[in-house]
């Protein structure tokens, strides 16, 4: 066998084995105990960011995973509903579980919600977004019962997204790698650590395109990459497995650094 091709291979299997640990340290933080309940909240730096595809995937991506009850938070409605990207036709609104009977057990909060995996339990919004008060209303009334809460939040004003971060163990601000979105992101991320010195902050960047643009790096380290993906682009209600493997890797190192961070909030 040539030097090259030989130096080659034994770069790809290390690369192998180094992706094998990545993937088993992702999955083990993924699993590890939260001890009380966790919430992970995602906002919106711009319009089309592909937050709630991401938001349903991580949720996914914790409900196969864990052992305990995973809830999601539909906190932001619209078309590309997480109900939608999570296979459900409709889900309890916010204000319904939030004013409604009293939750005062997992059974009681299983059927105040809408299942939509075993182990992931769904209440949504019914209209463009509801007033934050409903979302920290119904987080309260079921939260206590999940051991992580995922929330959808959209794209909210900046004063909104404070309190939506300070209500959270850690927050995930989702935005394309285009120029502006991506100087959208970076302002929205800046901002709230600014305003809250000790809530976690995530920048989660969303490829629009095969590759990274340069200007991206200049974020690294601390923020996230998820590669553009064409299955998700196509359809809303595409499933996690139909995602591509880079994506699926990227969502699952996405969930275990979260995940992470809350657990240290």
């Amino acid at each position: 066998m040539e030097t090259g091709t030989a130096d080659t291979i034994r770069a790809v299997l290390r690369g192998a084995g180094r992706f094998a640990q990545d993937a088993a340290a992702w999955d083990t933080a993924v699993r590890a105990p939260v001890g009380t309940s966790r919430r992970i909240t995602f906002l919106a730096a711009d319009g089309g960011t592909g937050t709630t595809t991401l938001a349903s995937a991580v949720a996914l991506t914790f409900a196969r995973r864990r052992t305990g009850p995973v809830l999601a938070l539909d906190a932001a409605g619209g078309p590309s509903a997480l109900r939608t990207r999570l296979g459900l036709d409709d889900a309890p609104a916010l204000d319904d579980v939030a004013y409604g009977t009293p939750v005062r057990s997992l059974a009681d909060a299983h059927a105040a919600t809408r299942e939509a995996r075993p182990g992931l339990h769904l209440a949504g919004a019914s209209g463009w977004p509801p007033h934050l008060s409903v979302w920290t209303d119904a987080a309260a009334a079921l939260g206590r019962f999940f051991e992580v809460v995922v929330t959808d939040a959209g794209r909210r004003t900046p004063d909104d997204a404070a309190r939506l971060a300070a209500e959270s163990h850690v927050t995930a601000v989702v935005a394309r790698t285009d120029a502006g979105a991506f100087a959208a992101g970076r302002t929205l991320a800046d901002s709230l650590r600014g305003a809250l010195p000790h809530a976690p902050v995530v920048l989660v960047l969303v490829g629009v395109a095969p590759g990274e643009p340069p200007f991206v790096h200049t974020a690294r380290p601390g923020s996230l990459m998820v590669p553009h993906d064409l299955a998700a682009a196509r359809s809303l209600g595409t499933p996690l497995p139909q995602l591509d493997a880079q994506t699926r890797a990227a969502v699952a190192k996405t969930a275990a650094h979260l995940l992470t961070e809350a657990r240290s909030a």
